[in-house]
Parts: C-alpha cells; structure tokens; sequence
C-alpha cells in the first residue's frame, strides 16, 4: 500500500497536461488545452483540460477526472496502479506499507496478465542477449536483417527457444498462476489439459499499448517454409488487435511533432524505418486498418501518409482502409515504393534524407492514385470503367468537408468525364443512406466544442444519486461553492436585500451550514448530500488564517473530491470545476469580474434561491394533496391542507421578495 506522504508527493508533481499529452495530442485554447477524447469514437475535440485546476471533461461522453483517473480508465489500471505509473513517469520513489490479503486479492485480472506479459518480453530478451542458442540463431538474425544493437533494445525484440515447455517452466518456477498463462495467450491447453509453450524456436516482437505496457507479442518462425510464418498472442483481456498499432508506444511523439503519420504494414517495416530515422510510423501489425486504429493515430495528427510495398498487391493494398480514413476528416496521401522494394527493404537501402525526399516527391493524393490504379484494370471495358467511377465516388462521400468534396468533385467530373451533377446526387444517395444507419449505431452525437462555449447545462436525469430532479440544479450550484470556495471569507453588499448580513469573518462554508441549520434544512439528492456532509466531515468550517493557508485548504478539498473512492463525486465535481458558473445564476450576474469578489453576493443569495425553491416543491406538494383531498370529500383534511398551503406561501413570497423574484 502506498502510504499517504508518497501519494501527496505523487499529486503534487502531476501536470494533467502532460499526462494527457503523453495519449492525446491537446492544443491550447485560452488557459485550458482541448483534445479527442480517447474513451469515444470522438471526431472534433470535445475533451477539455484545464492544467489550473488539475482536471479534464469530455463534453460528449461525459468522462471526467483527474491525471489519476485518466491513467486509471485509459489503462485500465488501479488506483494504486495509476499511482506507481506517474510516480514512475516523475522520478518518484514509492514508499509501500505491507500489502493486505484483502488489497491482494482485489488486483485486478487485467494488471496480473500485463505482469505476465512483461515478464515474458523480459525473458525473451534476456535469451537472445545472454544465452548461446539465442546469440547464435535470434541475435544473428536480426543482425543479418540489418537491425543494430540499439534498435533491437529500443524494440524490445526476443528469442524463444526450441522446446515446448521452456517459458511454461521458467513461469512455473517464478510462481505464475498456469491459467493466467493461458489467459495471457502466453501457453496453450491441449486437450489431455496439459499446457504447453505458444511462442517456441521463433524471434519475438513484442507488441505495446500507446501507454508502453507490454500486451502481446507476434513471433516469426527462423524455419524456411513452415507454416505459419508468424504466430501471434490471441485476442484477451489485454490484447484487442483493433485497437493496437505497432510501434505507436515508440511513434506517438514524433507523430504529434510532424503532424503526420506514416502507417505501413508489418514489424519490420516500423523496425528499419525507425532505425533510418523516420520515427512517425506505425503499422497496422498485418491486419487489415481498423477505425479504432484510425482514430488512434487521430489523437496525433490528421495527416496520414499510407506506404505499403511497390508491387501491385501492394498498390491495392494501399486502397483498402482510406475510405475509413477519410470518413474521419484526416487528409490520407499514398507513396508507391519501386516494385521491387518494401518498406522494410527500402529504408535499408537509403539514408534518411533520400527516403524523406523519395516520399515528398512520391506522395499522391488518394483520389489521383486510386483512380490511376483503378484505370489499369478497368482498361476499355465500359462496365468495369463504371464500377471504377462509383468506386471512387464512394471515397468522394466519406470526405466530411463539404468544400474538399466539391473540389475532388470536379476532379473526378473531368478525369473521366462525367457530369458535376450525377456525382453530387450519387454522393448525396450514399451519404444519407450512411447516416441513417449510423444514427442507430453512434451513442454520441458528434458536435465541435470550444471551450468558451463548453457551459452547457449538465443533465442530471439518470444519476444514481438524484432523486429529486426539481431541486437538484439549486443543491449543485451550493456544492458548487462550498467545493469552490469553501475556505473564502464573505464580504457582504452594505445594502444587500436578501438576507442580514453577517459578521465579514465568516467564511463560505461557515455561513452556508449556519444558514441551513437555521432552516433545518437538508438537501434532498443523495449524491448532493453527500458530498455537503463528507464536506464538512472531513474539513470542519475551514476557517484559515492568511491567503496562503486558505490555498492550501482550497487546493487540499479539491484534491480530496477529484480523487473521491466514489466515481460519480468525481464526474459530477470535476463537471462543476470545469464549467465557467453553474446556469442557474448566470442571470443574476451584471458585470464580469472574478467569481471570488461576487461570493458575498452570490452565496446569500443561491441560499435564498434554494430556500424558496425547497418552499415552491413543498406548496407543489400541498397542491396536489389539497386537490385529492377535494376530489376524495375531504373537509376536514382539505382545511389543514390549506392552513399549510397558505402559511408556506407566505414564507414563499417573503423569499421571492429578498432576491427579487416575482411569483
């Protein structure tokens, strides 16, 4: 267990920024950086991070948090886990108390098959470097494939060697779990229940999560001709093809430098372009492109060069995967290598300079390649010509920029001489027939947010925490300045309406529970409630006694909900944090100026609000009472009913009058 000390050394030295930055390429925008949004198929940017308050929200799917709990739901870690990952990325050393049986047994399935899996690319790569059988067959290998030393590190790259139970032996022997090997996709049960090695007398790539953890491995047999050339980790927990690019852990950065990505196909494709100095490439691993692949390498750049061997299978391999590129808004190029070279053979053969300046006078733009390519075969034949022209018009519809279309459009229209307007109604049929059917499919409305505008009210139907939806904009807007500005002292208006003034040392959170307790008021939404008395619970009335300590108390109730044990604390807080002011008093407020010189204004009279709201649901009730007691013969009930009505009434027009509303 991490104890408290190191966990308040590990949040201090967090930048949520460069946290995020490390998964998400953020641009700046005023004080906050935005970005895509990594936990949805995200097309504009709609996650915000706001480095001053040590927070991020998406404003489409609604996650929300912390540096810590973006590492926690992007990588599926702990808490604890999330913690040892900054404290490593910041040079922290972690001071652990002793593990309980309890903490023990609640890790998480998917941290112990990462464990494995780690512990595996290690015990390849010790083979090759440190025994005899992987010097003389792994380690030559990759030398004869023109690997340097430096790269076969950089790349992690391993031995296997013979024997079907060499790495089931060493896992044994350090105390791996045997199912977890095989849920690791690391051994295989044979039908007689025995396991046995998956990887065996083969090199290894291991292949990583955009965070750098190891998740599987692909492993190419030495042996001329045998079948399969490559054996790669299975679909698990841990390993979703379609979601994982090889050589992203090593790409991303250079990636969001250049503003583009190069995308090929295999291991050593990335492996020798990378050695040769092109570090902004990744490869699909093989598999044909997927969009969550995409939109992976759209966290980084919108710029896609596709490079796949020179070949004609090549060529047309290059086609399959632009249409997905080009539905995401991201301009897609295509370099043909010379037919007798690929990637790989390729950067061997050049320096860093010729391969950069063979793929700038190379590069064509898609809709010239595909139409060019897609001309060859077609040749005279009138009908495979036309199958040609509503294949690229097929590209033409996936462009999402109205402008760009119309410009390929009369591309097209005079390559192969067709009209403007056949093109336009076909792209038209296929656009809409496509967003008929992704209307059904997509949860998330696809919208641009800037973060100016980012002050949409928040639903709050569908919390578990809200039972009282009429109530509930007024109880969040008090959490939010008891949360906010919980430690601020009030100076009140010398001729505010809406309240006696208070003596000017009381603080936000000193003159709120007063004003409640006076009432005997409580809030009605458990998630608010909550919050207001684990607020009080833990910081007392927060008195301070200089700006400096009031920082800390402000910084320490921050710190203390946006790492909440409960999630839903954290969506709503962070949500309420991210947002300029809450709606409700927006209208309320004449002039902009900071929100801390309002608070003796602004605190009296959200309390005032919320007091004549609690009165209006109370004379909503009674209403409805009143009119069944009426429509039931009632006398007796409807007179009280009505003593009650009318006394509540009362107090709800005095409210009214103390903030200026009419009812």
């Amino acid at each position: 267990m991490i104890d408290k000390q190191t966990v308040d050394r590990i949040l201090d030295a967090v930048k949520i920024e460069e946290v995020i930055g490390d998964f998400v390429t953020l641009k700046r925008r005023g004080a906050n950086y935005i970005g895509l949004c990594p936990f949805h198929e995200d097309r504009n940017p709609s996650m915000s991070v706001s480095p001053s308050k040590g927070i991020f929200k998406c404003f489409a799917c609604g996650k929300a948090g912390t540096a810590v709990t973006f590492v926690m739901e992007h990588e599926h870690m702990t808490y604890p886990e999330a913690l040892r990952y900054l404290a490593r990325k910041y040079n922290i050393e972690i001071e652990e108390k002793e593990e309980t049986p309890e903490e023990a047994t609640g890790r998480l399935k998917y941290e112990s098959l990462i464990l494995i899996t780690e512990a595996a690319q290690k015990y390849f790569q010790d083979i090759l470097w440190n025994t005899e059988e992987g010097k003389a067959i792994g380690l030559s290998y990759f030398r004869e494939r023109k690997f340097t030393d430096e790269t076969i590190r950089k790349f992690g790259l391993g031995f296997a060697p013979k024997g079907r139970n060499n790495f089931l032996s060493w896992a044994k022997s350090k105390g791996y779990n045997p199912d977890l090997l095989v849920d690791a996709g690391m051994c295989i049960r044979r039908d007689d229940g025995e396991l046995t090695d998956r990887f065996y007398n083969r090199v290894i790539f291991p292949i990583s999560a955009i965070g750098g953890r190891v998740i599987g491995f692909g492993a190419r047999t030495l042996i001329k001709d045998e079948k399969p050339k490559y054996v790669n980790s299975p679909e698990s927990l841990i390993y979703d093809k379609k979601h994982t690019l090889y050589g992203i852990t090593q790409a991303k950065g250079e990636i969001s430098k250049r503003d583009k990505c190069y995308l090929v196909e295999g291991y050593a494709d990335v492996i020798s372009m990378h050695q040769a100095g092109i570090c902004n490439l990744v490869a699909s691993s093989g598999t044909s492109l997927t969009q969550e692949q995409v939109l992976m390498i759209k966290r980084f750049t919108n710029n896609i060069t596709v490079m796949y061997d020179g070949d004609a299978a090549g060529q047309h391999a290059s086609l399959r995967g632009v249409d997905m590129i080009l539905g995401e808004g991201m301009n897609v190029k295509v370099v043909t290598l010379p037919p007798e070279d690929d990637p790989d053979s390729y950067a061997k053969a050049h320096t860093h300079d010729e391969i950069l300046t063979y793929m700038e006078r190379h590069e064509n733009d898609f809709i010239v390649f595909k139409s060019e390519l897609l001309m060859k075969d077609a040749q005279q034949d009138p009908i495979k010509k036309a199958g040609l022209i509503n294949d690229v018009i097929e590209s033409l519809s996936m462009i999402p920029d109205a402008v760009t279309r119309t410009v390929y459009v009369n591309v097209v229209a005079d390559k192969f001489d067709v009209k403007t307007d056949v093109i336009f109604n076909r792209i038209n049929e296929l656009r809409e027939r496509r967003k008929r059917n992704e209307a059904q499919r997509n949860p998330y409305p696809q919208r641009s947010y800037e973060p100016e505008i980012m002050e949409q009210a928040t639903s709050v139907e569908g919390k578990k925490g809200i039972t009282n939806i009429f109530l509930a904009p007024n109880e969040k807007e008090l959490v939010y300045y008891l949360i906010k500005f919980g430690p601020y002292r009030l100076i009140f208006p010398e001729n505010m309406v809406y309240g006696a003034p208070q003596t000017p040392a009381i603080t936000v959170a000193q003159y709120m529970r007063s004003e409640l307790e006076k009432d005997d008021e409580s809030f009605t939404n458990p998630l608010y409630k909550n919050i207001y008395d684990e607020f009080y619970a833990t910081f007392g009335d927060v008195s301070y006694t200089d700006d400096e300590h009031r920082d800390a108390v402000e910084n320490a109730v921050l710190r203390h909900f946006t790492n909440n044990r409960d999630k839903e604390v954290i969506d709503m807080v962070v949500g309420m944090l991210n947002d300029a002011q809450p709606l409700t008093i927006k209208q309320f407020r004449t002039s902009i100026v900071p929100e801390e010189d309002t608070l003796g204004e602004m605190v009296p009279k959200s309390l005032n609000l919320y007091k004549f709201k609690v009165l209006e649901f109370i004379c909503r009730q009674l209403t409805a009472e009143l009119g069944e007691a009426q429509k039931n013969g009632d006398t007796e009930r409807r007179n009280l009913l009505l003593a009650k009505l009318k006394e509540y009434s009362r107090a709800k027009t005095s409210v009214a009058k103390s903030v200026n509303r009419l009812t």
